[in-house]
């Protein structure tokens, strides 16, 4: 019997003992990162940033809303329909050239692990700013107060975009035709924003043509209607050649050519042509020049009739090497080679010339070769635009090119207009290069882009699966 007592005894001493001993403390949660769509420091375009996006590696649940903020407001926040690990941050609209905080505190949103651990997130906190308006300074008319109505919607489209999307263009192969629009479908399955044509071959055979398969059937406007129909924009360029002299368009052999070998030619060391014989009525090429530049009003003057307007780049890069940087010196083409003062008066000229004659359905776009030519620009009442041809540079130096040239020129939207081996489209857009649109040059070769000297397939589809980058696919129909 006192065994028995003495064993009851013991158990109910333990039991007492085990009461009384503290428990273990409840560990809080491990707690769980995400994934922001912005970074820490991003700038980014006002009108573009609609919503952010915090991904978890679990299911997530929203538990306190009111501690998701964006510069000290609430937030509305959201899972994802299809994937719950995402939550959908939709943001008010926000103010350009402004500094925005994200705030999302400890224990806003859970991510569930396993049925009973479902862990808070981190606190989570991103700055960022919104650039200011590309758009603010900027022409909002076209410097041809008589342009027709699509040219001015073209204009009011690009400038709608510009600073938040950049359209996409390729350029014929020599002339007048869609083999490198063609090709970029073909690999992307896009097709570019804009088809430019080069009228580099047309020649009025009443004078200096003597080479008749040079004859491009310009006056053939089927396809190019075509693509405008199709919402698809039309630019062109002008290599304008000129014979080399006199003597080049006296006979179609036997003759002797000074200074250059060829009859026919846009190269300035080949011909004795000069901007100022353009102008000057006793010179022996003035009456070749006319007969070209009304050639010329026919021919643009049909697409106006069909209402299609022409995103218009003549005499490009007309500085050439005058300033040193580039092996060699001097103007390349001939309408740089008596500088600046001339070559501003043959740009007027043209623009002139073709405004008297009713061409209206133009966009003028003026090609700066380096940031160090402004003594070349035309003025902002014969320009539209400003393009920059850029070849071999990187992203972060193509970017750095688009800046310093939209200062130069802060009421004109400024265009890649011309590239090639130049950076990722994607990536000249996170270094800042917001151009207005950007255009490869065409490989003579090619019958794909994966060995294309100037845009390969790589570059290609970097470009059009950018979210920056607009397509044909893309445009609004601008008629």
């Amino acid at each position: 019997m006192k065994r028995n007592l003495f064993v009851i005894l013991t158990c109910m001493l333990a039991m007492v003992a085990c009461k009384n001993e503290p428990k273990d403390e409840p560990q809080p949660r491990q707690s769980t990162t995400c994934t922001c769509s912005i970074s820490e420091g991003e700038e980014v375009i006002a009108g573009n940033l609609k919503e952010i996006t915090l991904t978890f590696y679990r299911p997530a649940t929203i538990q306190k809303a009111e501690l998701i903020t964006l510069n000290d407001q609430t937030v509305s926040a959201t899972l994802n329909a299809k994937d719950k690990a995402i939550v959908v941050l939709t943001l008010p609209t926000l103010t350009e050239g402004m500094a925005y905080t994200l705030h999302v505190g400890e224990g806003a949103i859970t991510a569930k692990y396993s049925d009973t651990d479902n862990r808070p997130n981190k606190e989570l906190t991103v700055h960022f700013k919104t650039r200011e308006s590309a758009t603010a300074k900027i022409d909002t008319t076209l410097c041809n107060a008589d342009a027709i109505g699509s040219a001015k919607k073209v204009y009011q489209y690009l400038l709608s975009q510009y600073g938040k999307k950049i359209l996409s263009s390729s350029i014929a192969n020599v002339n007048w035709n869609f083999s490198e629009a063609n090709l970029v479908y073909q690999t992307t399955g896009k097709y570019p924003a804009i088809a430019t044509m080069d009228y580099i071959h047309m020649f009025t055979l009443t004078s200096h043509n003597p080479f008749e398969y040079w004859q491009v059937p310009y006056n053939d406007t089927k396809e190019v209607e075509k693509w405008w129909n199709n919402n698809g924009l039309i630019a062109a360029c002008w290599h304008w050649n000129m014979p080399a002299n006199k003597d080049a368009i006296m006979s179609t052999d036997g003759y002797t050519c000074t200074p250059g070998a060829g009859k026919i030619t846009e190269d300035g060391a080949t011909t004795c042509v000069t901007p100022s014989m353009i102008m000057d009525e006793t010179s022996w090429v003035y009456a070749i020049a006319q007969e070209d530049l009304n050639k010329m009003v026919e021919l643009l003057g049909l697409l106006q009739e069909k209402g299609i307007p022409v995103i218009w780049r003549p005499f490009h890069e007309a500085s050439g090497n005058t300033y040193g940087q580039y092996a060699g010196g001097g103007a390349w083409f001939w309408w740089g080679k008596e500088g600046a003062e001339q070559y501003k008066k043959l740009w007027r000229y043209l623009y002139d010339f073709f405004k008297a004659n009713g061409i209206n359905n133009l966009i003028w776009v003026w090609t700066s070769q380096n940031n160090g030519d402004t003594d070349w620009y035309p003025g902002d009442e014969y320009v539209d635009m400003i393009g920059q041809d850029i070849y071999n540079k990187n992203a972060a130096s193509n970017a750095a090119d688009f800046k310093k040239l939209q200062a130069t020129y802060p009421n004109k939207m400024v265009a890649l207009s011309e590239c090639g081996n130049v950076g990722k489209i994607s990536e000249q857009w996170r270094n800042g290069g917001y151009w207005s649109y950007f255009m490869p040059w065409y490989d003579y070769n090619a019958g794909s882009l994966d060995k294309h000297a100037h845009a390969n397939t790589e570059w290609w589809v970097d470009a059009m699966n950018a979210p920056s980058v607009l397509s044909r696919e893309d445009l609004p129909n601008l008629k």
